[in-house]
């Protein structure tokens, strides 16, 4: 039992990459922000910390749909904040996550 409360412990101070989350913010770590971008980003996700909590507390088409409304935003906001190499390669790495979740099996 107190190997399991230790194991536990070590999990949650894993990094997200090896507990399986991060979704668009792991894939964003990966490019490389200057300051400003930073700055941007991050009162973007401030401003919509609540819309999201909200969001995930919908269920069925309207949780799917506030969602897609959020991520719509942040796609936008990341246009006009990342360089174009930089959309490049966030592309590239959304591309590669895509395939590897098809190639997971599911449990």
């Amino acid at each position: 039992m107190a190997l399991s409360v230790a194991q536990a412990a070590d999990d949650d101070k894993a990094p997200a990459k090896k507990k399986g989350r991060g979704g668009i913010q792991a894939l964003i770590s990966q490019l490389d922000l200057n300051a400003d971008q930073k700055k941007k980003l991050r009162e973007f996700n401030v401003a919509n910390k609540e819309k999201s909590a909200a969001a995930r507390k919908l269920e069925g088409k309207e949780r799917r749909a506030a969602m897609k409304k959020i991520a719509e935003a942040r796609t936008a906001k990341l246009k006009e904040i990342l360089t174009e190499d930089q959309a490049k390669k966030l592309k590239e790495l959304q591309a590669k996550a895509q395939a590897d979740r098809k190639k997971k099996p599911k449990k």
